[in-house]
Formats: structure tokens, sequence, C-alpha cells
């Protein structure tokens, strides 16, 4: 995967700080990505393939083209670049959130349902 998310740099023929900043991620974050030391959960995966046009299960699997355009998808584009901006701590969330097993997200919904009812219906 490493050696994919650099071939995809240096197609768009920017250096790592300028590739970082255009995922929302840092320098030394895209060279620990090239290097292989950090495997990027599938959220930054799908930035680079929003962000350069390249298919994201290239990218995650080395399958298929490297050229693949996503369809642009309003609701995505918008998570994506809210994705961008948020402080690392929330990030670590919403990666977990995108890794989760959807029985988690069951145990999860129930676990806020039961936190709206004791607090009399409003979170």
């Amino acid at each position: 995967m490493n050696e994919r998310i650099k071939a995809t740099r240096k197609a768009s023929g920017l250096t790592q700080s300028e590739f970082a900043e255009r995922i929302g991620a840092s320098r030394d974050k895209m060279a620990s990505y090239e290097t292989g030391r950090v495997v990027p959960s599938d959220t930054v995966l799908k930035m680079i393939s929003r962000e350069f046009s390249v298919s994201f299960a290239w990218l995650k699997t080395g399958e298929g083209p490297m050229d693949d355009p996503v369809v642009d998808d309003a609701v995505e584009t918008k998570i994506l670049n809210s994705y961008q901006n948020m402080p690392d701590r929330l990030r670590m969330l919403v990666d977990a959130l995108v890794e989760m097993d959807p029985e988690w997200w069951k145990t999860l919904d129930a676990a806020f349902a039961e936190i709206e009812r004791r607090k009399g219906g409003g979170c």
C-alpha cells in the first residue's frame, strides 16, 4: 500500500508536504504512510482516492487500475472535508467508527439510547 501511495503522490508531481496538505495530514504522517511505518485508515485512503482520482480498491489492495475516478457524492464529500479539519482525537474516533463491525454499531447505538433515556429524552 505504501508504494501505491507514493506512486500517487509522484504522479501528482507533489512533495510530501504538498500532498499531505491536500489530504489534511502532516508531512511526517505522509512519510510514515510512504515508508509503511503507519497503515492509513480507510478514511485517509478514501480522501486520497477522491482528491487524486485514483481507485480506492487499487490503493488498498493493488487490484484493478490505478486511475478510476470516484463518483462525487455530496454527503461523502462533506464528511471528508469535515474529517480533514478535525482534531486528531476526533479523527481517531471517526476512524474507529468506520472500521467498526456493524454489530458494534448496534451496541453503541443502544448505549446512546440508554443515555438519552436516562437524561429524559434529550442528549
